[in-house]
Order: C-alpha cells, then sequence, then structure tokens
C-alpha cells in the first residue's frame, strides 16, 4: 500500500478564514472502493488512537480480531488479513490485505494529522 498525505491551504469566503485540511493519495486507490478514502477523512483523533492500540493487539496475537469503520465500509482486521467490506452491499469485500499494511497506514495518518494540527 503506497500512499501520501499532503496538506492543503485555502482561504474560505464564507467567513474570512485561511484554512487547512488534509488529503489522502493511495496508489491504485480506485481498487479500495469509491468511499475508502472519505471513510478514513472522517475518522476523528480519538477514534484513530482507538483503532491504531487495536491493530497493534491484533498484530501481536493480543486480540484475535478487531473491525472498525466509518459509515459505507467497514475494516475487518485478524493478525494477517484485513478486508474492506461494504456494508451496504450484501458485506461484499471489496478488497483484501496484509493488517500490517492498514495498521501502518491508519497509524501515519494519525501522526501526520497531529503533527501538522489538522485534526478532524
Amino acid at each position: 500500500m503506497k500512499y501520501i498525505f499532503e496538506k492543503y491551504n485555502h482561504f474560505d469566503e464564507r467567513d474570512n478564514r485561511n484554512k487547512s485540511t488534509a488529503l489522502i493519495a493511495i496508489e491504485n486507490e480506485e481498487q479500495y472502493g469509491e468511499y475508502f478514502i472519505t471513510e478514513i477523512k472522517n475518522l476523528n483523533l480519538h477514534y484513530l488512537e482507538e483503532i491504531v492500540n487495536s491493530l497493534k493487539l491484533v498484530l501481536s496475537g493480543n486480540l484475535q480480531q478487531y473491525n472498525f469503520g466509518y459509515e459505507v465500509y467497514s475494516i475487518d482486521c485478524n493478525k494477517n488479513i484485513s478486508s474492506i467490506i461494504d456494508i451496504f452491499t450484501d458485506d461484499k469485500i471489496i478488497l483484501e490485505l496484509p493488517t500490517q499494511e492498514i495498521y501502518e497506514f491508519i497509524r501515519d495518518w494519525k501522526d501526520y494529522l497531529t503533527e501538522n494540527q489538522l485534526i478532524p
């Protein structure tokens, strides 16, 4: 899983303020499903911290399974494989990938938001 995060600065004319937001770009993002990036961007810091801590437990074998999501997708993780599941399409599995990759992605996203003060 290859990805980059970027800070986008813009002027909001509605309230005359400069604002910043974080963007996610994932290589071959279409394979993750239409709403994957939106789902991840909507996770708040507290939930991101919970996800990172829980995935550490899964990867170490101290927790058998963990799932997380926002509105459209559930990401079901065991020690080796994580499945991105569309809960509105009969729990269709969109993609399976190593749990280590999901862990690193979510951890890096949380760290990026924190370091750049872009907390949603």
